[in-house]
């Protein structure tokens, strides 16, 4: 089982995640898993617990890419508008001078 959790981490770190998501089951079990080709059509319950958790941590690491894009699309685009300035935010003549 250890193994198991060091192999789908380091899967993680190297494959991006749209291309993790293409794996079925059998897929899975070849490359990644390395399991023999008897042992990935037999699909016992343990393999296929353990192709779920890798699927699950497949989502979560998207989830958490597409959270962080969003945050840094929001933060930039917030600095990108503290520069500008509109016409309705100019001071008009004969204005005092606020500060």
């Amino acid at each position: 089982m250890k193994r198991m959790v060091l192999v789908m981490a380091s899967v993680l770190a190297v494959m991006p995640a749209s291309a993790a998501q293409a794996l079925d089951f059998g897929g899975w079990c070849a490359e990644v898993a390395h399991f023999s080709p008897d042992r990935c059509l037999e699909g016992q319950a343990e393999d296929k617990m353990a192709y779920d958790r890798y699927l699950k941590a497949i989502h979560l690491y998207d989830n958490e890419k597409i959270r962080k894009q969003n945050s840094r699309k929001i933060e930039a685009d917030r600095v990108n508008r503290m520069g500008v300035v509109t016409s309705d935010q100019r001071p008009t003549e004969g204005a005092a001078d606020p500060r």
